[in-house]
């Protein structure tokens, strides 16, 4: 049986199949017009290399797991959806936000003529203050979809503690505008996105919900009945930046913002286990962007109020940070002839020069084909063909005759250039987190995407980490880490309750555990939603809370309370002192998918010369020029092989660069691990 895992990237698709533990990697140039193709010509793709029909090979396989970046691009470019905003009458200049300027951000995605105000209120405890009228209910929602509104996104003051109000508002909608109409009118609640205080966070997550919603659902729902059309038993299962997967059914649309980045820290996370690193920084180089991520102590870097677009919203995330560098990157000459690089990218289509697709600016990997880096034929296996001759055609002209020097020097800038931007971020980055650049020894480093491979020798020799690794698959290792996880589900309560005063704990089990009943209940239902059985799933959970000056999350892995000692062993796990109390419950569910068991395999000598093809002129620096460079094939190299710089590795869908003074290690696991001599 197969698996099949793709994600699709702003330049890249990328899939990794596996079939009773082997596996084949593909990588096809993204369809922006129709983000279906790509995916179809991916699996197309995957299914050539194991000598089988695309129909063979989807009825015959447990599962495809997707992730995207859809949602990141519709937000980014503002091409979501024209909705209509509710709020509690007071509100609508704020948006709930302490100081008006910090919502401002939002009304780039609703004009205020589209957002309306109705009298209601929630008091502080959650009860009725002032109740919610149905003819404004009516008037308010009519007269946003006269405008325009293709959907009402709905956020009233304290609807984390009490949602009658916005399920109210809901249900008189749909009266009036029934799902079986054709004019029918989409409604997402606030509370329905999240639980937690906050209403400046919930109105946020909801409206980039309701913004992103129509351009993924009619993209993912035809992507699964492609699938079924070509005989596929299963759901398409939807990546999510919490780290797990669901189905298209069961995924909101928020829920998939960054999952390829997400996928790729949690890929590095397996990894890490394998190699005993519990400290890792994730560095991903695509075409569009350069994406970091961080592990410590075994466990992801992840946010509760994390950033979507420039928005603070209220759901969990793993955290990563993204800069626009990469590969597709524009270089240009500022006023002063100063070389930038970025932020603008060339994308897939009409991508760098050498794509011969229209491109008419000079980017990364023109300067990598002009350096001598990357084989003009021998690109994604040769499957594609570059155009050197157009990509030194617009490095003169726009870089090389405006600097008086030649297109190589000129491209060499551009790498040089890269490679301090990359260097930069990441010790950005991990400033951030409160490491300094000594720090960084203890972390191993795992470096993937496209252009990772092409280019991290550039920042490995410059900072000093501990361990770096780039596996086989790093061109698609999104889609490796998405190869890792499982079905997941989150359920949260707004649930406040003192677990200790003084020296006095809490004693109401019945309370806390009726919460948690009623949490694994709705997990149940969407796990038989999905076509699983609830018995095979496990449950685990995270409290947020502590003490009066600290709140933290921590994990338990005890569903319910059975006595105070249950409850002391919560209280210690605050580490907090005097009076501790919870504030959210939240419960995961996680049902097992198929995974890639890591194989080990035999060391044989050093010498990597029956894996050498050729040689080609390589520029390394400016005061060599060009070098006639040893270059060997990635799929010949075997474990215990070394390759002493300068040297290329080439790869069918990225190039090993190794430059003098470095070496890469092929490990008992096939990854390769640059070293410094």
């Amino acid at each position: 049986m197969f698996t099949i895992d793709i994600d699709t990237g702003g330049t890249f698709t990328d899939g990794f199949f596996t079939r009773e533990g082997e596996l084949k990697t593909a990588k096809v140039l993204t369809t922006p017009h129709d983000l279906t193709v790509c995916l179809a010509d991916c699996i197309k793709e995957g299914a050539k290399l194991f000598g089988v029909s695309v129909t063979g090979m989807l009825a015959n396989t447990d599962v495809v797991r997707y992730s995207t970046t859809t949602g990141v691009n519709a937000l980014i470019t503002r091409r979501g959806s024209k909705i209509g905003l509710i709020v509690s009458k007071g509100f609508k200049d704020s948006l709930y936000a302490a100081e008006p300027k910090e919502a401002e951000p939002v009304f780039t995605l609703i004009p205020k003529d589209l957002i309306a105000e109705v009298d209601e209120s929630i008091d502080d405890t959650g009860k009725i203050a002032t109740p919610l009228d149905r003819d404004e209910v009516l008037s308010s929602m009519q007269r946003l979809i006269d405008m325009g509104a293709r959907a009402i996104t709905v956020s009233l003051r304290n609807s984390h503690i009490n949602p009658v109000h916005e399920k109210k508002f809901k249900n008189t909608v749909k009266e009036q505008y029934p799902n079986f109409y054709l004019g029918s009118v989409r409604v997402f609640l606030a509370s329905e996105m999240s639980d937690q205080p906050g209403d400046f966070y919930r109105t946020n997550t909801v409206v980039v919900n309701g913004y992103i919603h129509d351009v993924l659902v009619k993209y993912l729902y035809k992507a699964e009945d492609d699938l079924r059309a070509n005989f596929c038993a299963h759901p398409l299962m939807v990546a999510h930046s919490h780290g797990g997967v669901a189905r298209v059914a069961k995924t909101r649309a928020i829920d998939t913002y960054s999952s390829g980045p997400a996928m790729g820290v949690i890929g590095a996370g397996s990894l890490g286990k394998m190699y005993g690193f519990s400290k890792v920084i994730t560095v991903d180089i695509g075409g569009t962007s350069l994406d970091l991520g961080l592990i410590r102590d075994g466990v992801y870097s992840t946010s509760s109020n994390p950033l979507i677009g420039g928005f603070p919203v209220n759901v969990p995330m793993i955290t990563t940070y993204s800069a626009p560098i990469a590969s597709g990157s524009i270089a240009r000459l500022d006023g002063s002839k100063n070389l930038r690089v970025g932020p603008q990218s060339a994308g897939a289509r009409p991508g760098p020069a050498c794509f011969d697709l229209g491109g008419m600016e000079p980017t990364v990997t023109d300067a990598d084909v002009i350096l001598g880096f990357i084989d003009p034929h021998y690109f994604l296996g040769g499957r594609i063909k570059l155009n050197k001759a157009k990509a030194e055609a617009v490095m003169k002209t726009r870089i090389a005759d405006r600097l008086g020097v030649s297109v190589s020097e000129a491209a060499w800038m551009v790498r040089e250039e890269m490679g301090k931007m990359t260097s930069r971020e990441i010790l950005r980055f991990a400033d951030s987190h409160g490491l300094k650049a000594a720090d960084l020894s203890n972390f191993a480093v795992v470096v993937y995407g496209g252009a990772g491979p092409t280019h991290y020798a550039d920042f490995v020799r410059d900072l000093r980490f501990g361990h770096s690794l780039a596996t086989p698959y790093a061109s698609v290792f999104s889609a490796f880490g998405s190869s890792t996880t499982d079905v997941l589900h989150s359920y949260s309560k707004f649930a406040p309750i003192e677990l200790r005063r003084g020296d006095k704990y809490f004693s109401d089990y019945k309370s806390f555990n009726a919460i948690i009943s009623s949490l694994r209940e709705s997990a149940k239902r969407d796990i038989r939603g999905e076509g699983f059985s609830p018995d095979h799933a496990g449950y685990s959970l995270e409290l947020m809370g502590g003490g009066a000056l600290k709140r933290v999350k921590i994990s338990i892995e005890k569903l319910f309370l059975d006595s105070e000692e249950d409850v002391k062993e919560i209280c210690a796990k605050f580490a907090a002192e005097g009076s501790i109390s919870i504030s959210a419950i939240a419960l995961n569910a996680r049902v097992p998918m198929p995974h890639l068991t890591a194989k080990t395999f035999k060391m044989a000598g050093r010498d990597p010369r029956k894996a050498m093809k050729n040689s080609r002129q390589v520029f390394w620096s400016s005061a060599s020029g060009y070098q006639d460079t040893p270059v060997f094939e990635l799929e010949l190299l075997v474990p215990g092989n070394v390759v002493m710089g300068p040297a290329i590795v080439d790869a069918k869908d990225t190039t090993y660069v190794v430059p003098a003074g470095m070496s890469l290690h092929m490990d008992k696991y096939s990854n390769a691990v640059m070293m410094k001599e």
